[in-house]
């Protein structure tokens, strides 16, 4: 008799996901996984070429570098060693795109597995965080390591569970394990996983069962040399390769302030999943104050508070993107459906619920899945279907470009924005000037020599700037204003277009070095010089004179 009142129990619970919203998700899966797979470029961002023109120079034997000129550990290092290992196998790379494109995928299978079988535990509604996360993985991270930082990220939080359950030393290596992972897949996931580090201390030296507590504390304290070992040889790898210890040296870090204005940096998956997590925080704390929520949510959620500061205060707009918040996204995605179980009268939250209000919560369960499928109907449409059918750079104004600079012999090129693309699509080295693919030496020798003189020395044949000619919009961002804190353009009017618009044309860029933030040149851009010009894309200008000294 109590075992079927159990199973009636468990079936009465608002908090399952029934076969049918499994299926639906399972087909909404396969069907982003196929349209992300098929044809990756309109789904990747061009900074998601950086790893994978690093790894195939790294598999082809030329080191760690964007363009062969000059090194870089301007990445996260799993998940570039993720896509040299990809390019050992497969070297082309229209095929290594696609193979690399199917890594992803699998990946975030692994993040929805792992996700729902921690929900389980924690008896909350997966489909809730599905919604989540589907659409985010697979249309908005960009085709970037923010995939593979959240396949960790949610086996740590599993493995924490398991932990809290069951503290042993089996249980305690594999936490410690993905917790050090965490961080290399992500370098800025330092600050989640020291909150969720310190937070399991704390429930250690907490138990009052001393045995439980001897144990747990011993085993969480045996594997700090882990974290020294492993991050100590990440570190090590930069002192030795790269000759500084600067985690990510190509990653130069904003010296404008007006780049740290308040919120400045957040953009809106941001602040959205920001908003879910501390609504769902709150809940969760009027109604069900469990140890979940005090040793894992909360301290996860105090270390996105941190990242956000961090990112607030000393990174630039250059971070308005959304792998950098991946983190932010599970966060929400898991605290949303503990307290959706929550809200939907589950017994976790409230044991002694009536009958009337499991009616309720069922009513109100049912028509959340339903809101759930066409919410994710129409997020896939947007976010799949139709961002698949857009047209990439890679696959209409690269392949012209390459073959009309081909034909004028430019083999090097400075370029200010968009040079992932461009590098992996075509046999032209690349500089990037924003400071993310190159070395601190190369920034440090750009304030001291200027860039003139890299020009002379390593033979660089044309710029890659903006589309010109510039309507308003174009001359306000780029002529006479510091861009990404390494260009400002010289313009000049144009002939006005038909319909009496103005227009402006760029003569010349002040290049800056970042470290410090300086000006290191200017090199003329004259119309005559203009080699190719592609639609909201590039304009490619070939360099016969430059930077001899700052512009006036």
């Amino acid at each position: 008799m109590q075992e079927t009142h159990s199973r009636e129990t468990r079936i009465a619970q608002p908090t399952g996901n029934p076969l049918w919203l499994r299926i639906f998700f399972a087909i909404l899966t396969t069907a982003y996984a196929f349209l992300f797979v098929r044809q990756p470029s309109p789904f990747f961002a061009d900074d998601s070429f950086f790893y994978l023109q690093v790894g195939r120079n790294f598999a082809l034997g030329y080191g760690s570098t964007f363009n062969r000129l000059m090194p870089t550990n301007g990445y996260h290092p799993l998940w570039m060693l993720l896509c040299a290992a990809v390019y050992r196998v497969v070297p082309s790379r229209i095929a290594g795109l696609h193979v690399v494109a199917a890594l992803i995928a699998l990946l975030n299978i692994v993040v929805l597995l792992v996700v729902t079988k921690l929900l389980r535990k924690l008896q909350s509604p997966a489909w809730v965080a599905w919604t989540i996360l589907i659409p985010f993985l697979f249309g908005l991270q960009l085709g970037t390591e923010s995939s593979l930082s959240a396949a960790v990220l949610a086996a740590t939080l599993l493995a924490l569970y398991s932990f809290m359950e069951h503290p042993d030393w089996p249980t305690g290596l594999v936490f410690n394990v993905l917790a050090v992972l965490a961080v290399l897949t992500r370098l800025d996931s330092i600050f989640v996983i020291a909150c969720l580090w310190i937070a399991l201390l704390l429930w250690c030296m907490q138990q009052k069962n001393q045995r439980i507590n001897n144990l747990a504390l011993r085993v969480h304290l045996t594997f700090i040399p882990l974290y020294a070992l492993l991050w100590g040889t990440y570190l090590a790898s930069n002192l030795v390769w790269f000759h500084i210890l600067m985690p990510i040296s190509g990653l130069l870090k904003s010296q404008n302030s007006h780049d740290h204005l308040l919120g400045r940096n957040l953009p809106h998956t941001a602040l959205l999943s920001l908003a879910i997590s501390a609504i769902s925080i709150a809940i969760l704390w009027l109604k069900q104050r469990d140890r979940w929520l005090l040793y894992a949510e909360i301290p996860f959620f105090v270390g996105v508070l941190m990242h956000a500061g961090y990112i607030t205060l000393r990174m630039t707009s250059e971070t308005r993107w959304t792998w950098y918040y991946v983190s932010w996204a599970l966060l929400a995605a898991l605290t949303a459906s503990r307290a959706a179980a929550c809200l939907l009268h589950a017994p976790m939250c409230a044991p002694a619920f009536s009958q009337n209000k499991s009616s309720i919560g069922l009513k109100l369960r049912n028509a959340g899945m339903v809101l759930a499928v066409l919410l994710s109907t129409l997020l896939w449409y947007k976010m799949g279907l139709q961002h698949s059918r857009e047209t990439a750079a890679e696959d209409t104004e690269v392949p012209i470009m390459n073959r009309v600079l081909e034909a004028d012999h430019v083999h090097r090129l400075l370029a200010y924005d968009q040079p992932g693309g461009m590098a992996y699509f075509t046999r032209i080295s690349v500089v990037p000037l924003d400071g993310l693919m190159a070395d601190r030496e190369f920034q440090t020798n750009l304030a001291q020599y200027g860039i003139g003189e890299f020009i002379q020395r390593d033979q660089i044949d044309g710029f890659a700037g903006p589309t010109v000619p510039l309507d308003a919009w174009g001359k306000n961002t780029y002529c006479g204003h510091l861009f990404l804190e390494s260009t400002k353009y010289t313009c000049e009017p144009w002939v006005p277009r038909s319909d009496g618009g103005p227009q402006w044309m760029i003569t010349g860029v002040v290049v800056y070095s970042r470290l410090p933030l300086a000006p290191a040149g200017y090199i003329p851009l004259p119309p005559s010089n203009i080699l190719w010009t592609g639609k909201n894309y590039l304009t490619v200008w070939r360099i016969s004179d430059g930077g001899k000294a700052p512009s006036p």
